[in-house]
Formats: structure tokens, sequence, C-alpha cells
């Protein structure tokens, strides 16, 4: 009994750390050939909810966050 725990435990073990390395790593997931390393986008796609909309004015919240981030660069 005790070793089918063992079995079971490391198997979580091994699992949970092939998880993390895709968030913790960076660079490209197991598999993937590091010339091709991760895509880049510039912003959301077309339909995404956060694509900027020039017809929409900003909030105020969103002018006073927008002037913190171009104080910054």
């Amino acid at each position: 009994m005790a070793g089918l725990l063992r079995r079971f435990l490391r198997e979580v073990y091994e699992a949970l750390q092939a998880y993390g390395a895709i968030y913790v790593s960076g660079a490209c997931l197991p598999g993937t050939p590091p010339s091709q390393g991760p895509v880049r986008r510039e912003g959301p796609p077309a339909a995404h909810p956060e694509r900027l909309r020039p017809d929409v004015a900003l909030t105020a919240v969103e002018r006073a966050l927008e002037r913190q981030l171009d104080a910054g660069s």
C-alpha cells in the first residue's frame, strides 16, 4: 500500500512540475523547438472585449491611469 501511494504522489509531483514549468519558464512549451518560441502579439485579437474602441471615450479613472503610464515611460 505504501508503494502505491508513493508512486501516485510521484506522478502527481511530476505532473505539477510540468504544469508549473509552463508558467515559470516563459520560453516555450515542452516539445516545441526553441527556435519557434512563444508567439507575440500586438494587443488582443480583433473580436476581443479588451480591444480599444476609438469611438468610446475614456472614463476619468482610465484617463488617470493613462497619465500614470505615460509618466512612467
